[in-house]
């Protein structure tokens, strides 16, 4: 026995923490080594800041897929409102793109008349229903059909809700629109566009607060507003016929951590200017009072990293973009002794961006790597990392799930919930927050806990800034419909706006400058009043975190929600169609069937399902196609299983050949038909408007799905030598494909076609003595062929042998097929020479008896 030095104690210790893990055995054993006490710290050089990897998502151009319109499910759509030569409507226009009605993707057109700008491009996260797509996207394709309309694209600050959908919106733009932002955000917009190859220096341009600037039909002035991102900005949109201020995102602070207060001052200004339309921030309208400051989040940080000074780690999880709420992280550290690490690479993006613009709250050089976190005392470590979502891919998600590499969660650990549980995200943030506490963790969350504050304005400040500005209309965007119409109500019942108006997405808005605020929109003052001139149908874009980007119906979200809750069934179907003689009147299949996510009951549900899909397929004719069979199929296994337990699931069928030789039956039948439905109209002139004459040219259903057998949407009945389509054919252009039948034919003059293989078209009702003796003419053709085919003359001019075949009986008259239709006559037979038929018998097991027996696989055969 090998022998540790330790005491029974100490081992006993060791033993008792094992339920640890790894990390905190390690630790019990240097305690162990030390005579049961932690060792001094070392002293460790923080690496720095780590190296952003430099990704290429794109070449500029393959991750659009249909985002910019041209295909067949992206109609043409006219702009709303009346056109430009006959508009006498109000001049100021508002389109929203996106963001009303919902929350985010905000994307708006400002303009007046025809002339536009374009107001964020933002994207919106898709909740579960949206399966496997990771951004849903404005209408791109509309803004690139009247692109020739837009002349500028403003950005209001840098969250993905209003800078995220860039990468598809710059490219359906016209290559010459500019694109301006402040400074903070076009480092953020460098970046994103450098990915997907986007980027243009001479294309975007930087603006500064209180500097006015020209973009489009508008002289644009940014006014500061307080946000939980840096440098975001409103907008004073001035032109001759009235002035627009659109808030952006915004909220009061009245100490910010960054010293960047809210321009109160301008937006006072404002209420001595006419402003025709004010449009403000909804998102948190129902909430009452006001928000409160950063500084406050700042010190309760502080004071729970002091609390757990000597008792471990300490893990802040935040939205990475809020780098005011980093200025709290950095005290709290300097103030306890601990290194700053940031876990996640979304946190290093919003330094790296803020430390170019000169406004980062941590200097990049005093973090430490993730890597080193192994080399440190727990009580020195305070954790920066991104997650308070519950997204899968984030490091504290991962974390929870015991699946991170970078970040293992351990029982001394405290973990500070600083973020908001975005609508929707609760289950997974929930079960999140549990696995951590699971593990040992402490977690802190909660509004009296003071760590987290909205970035959106609550009741009194929205009546504040409605009340400074004065407006003589009201837009309310940003946030679900709820919230806008409830904001509308607040700006009139308490703010004294008169005048306010609730839009939906696509909407066109059209607002005049009135002479004074009280005036009435009646009579000739019409041109001041706000009114809806048209909607535009818009329609959403999905991306699926790659390159695939198109519609719902594109993107198959139908198809993914059905196979997500209903399941999937694949059938595979083996035609066999002589397994009854070449003269069987059904085809018989060999069926595969395979299913998921579905109940099956032990397998019962698969032996129902394929002896459901053999009887179905062994009631179909010989010459039914490969897409009627798959049809027929995928209906019967929808019965089935909704029959079973009511499921609908997506079934997927796939029929082929057995034998590739005769894969022609379905493509020579459904010719034949339509020969004879040529023929049929051809004979009965007097009657063919009757009803006869429509029965002639309908074609079933199977001979829809047939007919792309014929590639250019070419009519079956039009002949392969030259005969215009429509046109009836004779009966004695209708030659047999065997030699022998041609070479009769040409000695005969007739049609090659056995009268035997074929029912006989009947003339249609009201023919008269014409139809009677184009029939019988054809009667005859076809039994001189049939003469003409058993000759042994014919084929020994011809050097073939053919075997004799017995005299059959004559044909029983058909039975009426489904509509009256006729059933299909079997295909001629080919003749084969005698020595190509003695090579296929040696070389075929299935024509060879001998050959079968001494195949080791002949009962694969059988």
């Amino acid at each position: 026995m090998v022998s540790t030095g330790l005491g029974p104690r100490q081992v006993q210790a060791i033993n008792s923490n094992v339920q640890f893990g790894r990390s905190s055995r390690r630790a019990v054993w240097v305690e162990a080594r030390h005579g049961g006490r932690r060792p001094p710290p070392r002293e460790v050089q923080a690496r720095g800041p780590v190296k952003l990897k430099e990704y290429t998502n794109s070449d500029g151009v393959e991750h659009l897929g249909s985002a910019l319109g041209g295909t067949s499910t992206i109609p043409y759509r006219p702009f709303p409102g009346p056109p430009p030569e006959s508009d006498n409507a109000p001049p100021l226009r508002i389109l929203p793109i996106g963001g009303l009605g919902e929350i985010g993707m905000n994307c708006m057109m400002a303009g007046v008349r025809d002339r536009y700008i374009v107001i964020d491009a933002g994207l919106m996260f898709p909740d579960f229903s949206d399966l496997g797509m990771q951004k849903i996207l404005p209408d791109t394709s509309f803004l690139h059909q009247w692109r020739d309309r837009i002349e500028a694209l403003v950005i209001t600050h840098g969250h993905e809700d209003h800078i995220g959908a860039l990468p598809w919106v710059v490219p359906a733009l016209d290559p010459s629109t500019p694109i301006y932002a402040s400074s903070f955000v076009m480092k953020l917009i460098k970046r994103r566009l450098t990915e997907y190859s986007l980027f243009d220096e001479s294309r975007f341009k930087v603006f500064d607060m209180r500097v006015p600037f020209q973009a489009g039909p508008f002289e644009i002035e940014a006014v500061r507003v307080t946000h939980s991102i840096p440098d975001c900005c409103g907008l004073i949109m001035r032109s001759e016929e009235g002035t627009i201020v659109h808030t952006g995102d915004w909220k009061i602070d009245e100490t910010p951590l960054d010293g960047q207060h809210f321009d109160r001052a301008m937006f006072d200004a404002l209420g001595k200017e006419k402003v025709s339309l004010f449009m403000s921030d909804s998102t948190n309208v129902l909430s009452p009072g006001r928000t409160a400051s950063e500084a406050v989040v700042h010190d309760a940080i502080v004071n729970k990293v002091m609390g757990h000074a000597g008792k471990g780690r300490v893990i802040v999880t935040q939205f990475a973009s809020n780098l005011a709420r980093l200025n709290g992280v950095r005290t709290a550290a300097e103030a306890s002794g601990r290194k700053i690490c940031f876990v996640g690479a979304s946190l290093h993006v919003y330094l790296e961006a803020a430390w170019q613009d000169g406004r980062a709250p941590i200097d990049p050089k005093d973090l430490i790597a993730p890597e080193q976190l192994k080399d440190y005392d727990p009580n020195q470590v305070l954790i920066v990392t991104t997650g308070s979502q519950a997204e899968p891919r984030a490091q504290l998600s991962m974390a929870a799930r015991e699946a991170s590499h970078t970040l293992k969660i351990l029982p001394e650990d405290l973990i500070l919930y600083s973020a908001k549980v975005i609508p929707g995200n609760e289950p997974r943030v929930a079960r999140m927050l549990n696995s951590l506490a699971a593990q040992g963790a402490r977690v802190i969350q909660g509004r009296g806990e003071n760590l987290h504050t909205s970035g959106h304005a609550y009741q009194e400040e929205l009546k504040e800034v409605l009340r400074y500005v004065k407006p003589q209309h009201f837009l309310p965007v940003h946030g679900e419909y709820a919230f806008l119409t409830e904001h509308a109500a607040l700006a009139q019942e308490q703010a004294g706006v008169k005048h306010c108006s609730v839009i939906k997405n696509g909407q066109l808005l059209a607002v005049g400058e009135r002479r004074n605020r009280n005036t009435v929109s009646s009579g000739s003052a019409a041109i001041a009043e706000a009114k809806v001139l048209g909607d535009a149908k818009l329609l959403n874009f999905y991306n699926d975190g790659s390159k695939g980007t198109g519609t719902d119906k594109e993107m198959g979200l139908t198809e993914r929600t059905t196979m997500a809750f209903e399941g999937v069934v694949v059938v595979a179907v083996d035609v066999v169609r002589d397994g009854a003689g070449p003269f069987s009147q059904t085809v018989q299949g060999k069926v595969r069937v395979t299913t998921r996510g579905m109940w099956t009951d032990q397998g019962r549900l698969q032996r129902e399902l394929h002896e459901g899909i053999t009887n179905l397929v062994a009631r179909m004719p010989v010459d039914a196609s490969l897409a009627s069979v798959e049809r027929v199929v995928v209906e019967g296994v929808t019965k089935l299983c909704r029959q079973f337990n009511q499921r609908r699931p997506e079934v997927i069928c796939v029929a082929h050949e057995h034998d590739p030789r005769l894969a022609h039956i379905p493509t020579v039948s459904a010719r034949r038909r339509a020969d004879d439905d040529g023929s049929a109209q051809g004979a009965t002139p007097a009657a063919g408007r009757g009803r006869g004459a429509a029965m002639g040219s309908r074609r079933s259903r199977d001979d829809e799905g047939q007919a792309q057998v014929y590639g250019s949407g070419e009519d079956p009945s039009s002949s392969r030598r030259g005969r215009p389509a429509g046109g009836a054919p004779k009966p004695w252009e209708r030659a047999s494909r065997s030699p022998a039948s041609n070479d009769a034919a040409a000695e005969s003059g007739a049609g090659g076609e056995s009268f035997e293989s074929q029912p006989q078209p009947q003339p249609a009702a009201g023919a008269g003595a014409g139809a009677g003796s184009k029939t019988r003419e054809l009667i005859e053709a076809r039994k001189r062929a049939a003469a003409a085919r058993q000759s042994p003359q014919s084929t020994a001019s011809m050097g073939l042998a053919y075997e004799e075949e017995p005299a059959s009986p004559p044909p029983a008259a058909p039975k009426a097929g489904r509509k009256g239709r006729k059933p299909a006559s079997p295909p001629p037979l080919q003749v084969v020479p005698e020595e190509v038929m003695r090579k296929r018998r040696a070389a075929n097991p299935r024509d060879n008896a001998d050959a079968r027996a001494a195949d080791p696989d002949h009962a694969a055969y059988d």
